[in-house]
């Protein structure tokens, strides 16, 4: 089987893909214009915004050119008051939204993002895993969450907390109108537990209006997911003459194009999961500091970065190879982590290899040249 037909499905797992900025920061650019309401003045602070295609990765439509719309459109305003104590940030990338909550020395940081894409229990259950993810928890298989007032409407909060560790979530989220808003508190847990009082009255006090004609940005100009693209067009955006041997395909991952393990002796086993995200995808120095935290291994600074970071020839390019070994904050085990990022006109494409350290040395190369001889496509 071709690299090209196990991506016949990438029109989906482009959709998919764009959740994973939730978590760090994706895209740059906004549409929205977003205002806030301070309590003893009328005067509304505006941030143009962009909404890019932060695609859901968390639940993919049963159509796949069903509810893709990142691009143009107009989106409501969104306004708030602002809690006693907290600081409105300026938005930045996917935010309309953005303020400092924390507070002696104690951090919360707090988001407003929305999203147009459908929902569903899948894409619920992968968002909830992916905050617990980011509190190195591991996945479960049942969502936990109550209702909430968001403005005049009702949505659901999640609280993803664990004693042992030092970080709390609370994100709310309101389905409204095919968007997805989404509202979250992130920052140490004393904070942001003794922060959810006014986390509750910011939601209460959230409202929408319709967007002016100027809301409205240029759907055309910087980066936009655009509307979905056919299964067949995708299938031939990137080639691989063969699979190695001994990868085995896991068909249909969610949140990627495509997954294969390697199994080794006994339990032990290696995963390179194959992603996609328009531009840069954040920088690889964001997706590389999400890899370290995946190991139990602290963010790096830019300067370690072009330190560590080697350049390896890709078709029609260069790639950036990280590797580095830390315990695998899901198993509990060592483990090995092997990235390549590889920089395309309009994308950039995430190779990771992570798993059992010796399998990982075993299957450097054969990984290293399974990218190299990748055929991508305008």
């Amino acid at each position: 089987m071709t690299h090209a037909s196990r991506l016949k499905l990438m029109s989906l797992s482009r959709y998919a893909l764009m959740i994973a900025a939730l978590a760090l920061a994706g895209c740059n650019r906004e549409k929205i214009k977003v205002q806030e309401v301070p309590k003893d003045s009328e005067q509304a602070a505006q941030a143009p915004g962009a909404m890019p295609s932060l695609a859901n990765a968390a639940g993919m439509p049963a159509d796949p050119h069903a509810g893709m719309d990142m691009g143009g459109g107009e989106q409501p305003q969104v306004k708030w008051k602002l809690p006693s104590g907290w600081k409105e940030k300026a938005p930045s990338q996917m935010r309309v939204g953005s303020f400092d909550a924390g507070k002696e020395g104690q951090a919360a940081d707090v988001s407003i993002i929305p999203l147009q894409m459908p929902g569903g229990p899948k894409m619920e259950l992968n968002n909830y895993n992916m905050w617990r993810e980011a509190l190195q928890l591991p996945a479960v298989d049942k969502v936990e969450s109550e209702p909430v007032a968001i403005g005049a409407e009702q949505g659901k909060l999640y609280e993803v907390a664990d004693s042992k560790s030092p970080k709390r979530i609370l994100a709310a989220v309101l389905e409204k109108n095919g968007t997805s808003w989404y509202f979250k508190m992130n920052g140490d847990a004393a904070v942001v537990q003794e922060q959810k009082p006014a986390f509750l009255d910011f939601l209460k006090s959230i409202s929408f209006e319709a967007a002016p004609a100027t809301a409205t940005a240029n759907p055309g100009a910087g980066m936009s997911m655009g509307q979905p693209i056919s299964a067949e067009t995708m299938a031939t955006a990137v080639s691989n003459p063969s699979l190695p041997a001994g990868w085995k395909e896991i068909p249909n991952p969610p949140m990627l194009l495509a997954k294969y393990v390697i199994p080794g002796a006994g339990d032990a086993k290696a995963e390179v999961n194959v992603s996609m995200l328009n531009g840069t995808g954040g920088g690889a120095l964001a997706n590389v500091t999400r890899w370290r935290g995946q190991l139990g291994l602290a963010p790096m600074s830019e300067e370690d970065f072009s330190k560590t970071a080697q350049t390896i020839d890709v078709a029609g390019g260069k790639g950036t190879l990280v590797d580095m070994t830390g315990t695998d904050s899901k198993t509990g085990k060592k483990s090995r982590l092997i990235g390549i990022i590889v920089p395309q006109t309009s994308d950039t494409w995430f190779y990771k290899l992570m798993g059992d350290p010796q399998i990982v040395e075993q299957q450097k190369e054969t990984f290293t040249k399974f990218i190299q001889t990748a055929k991508f496509g305008n």
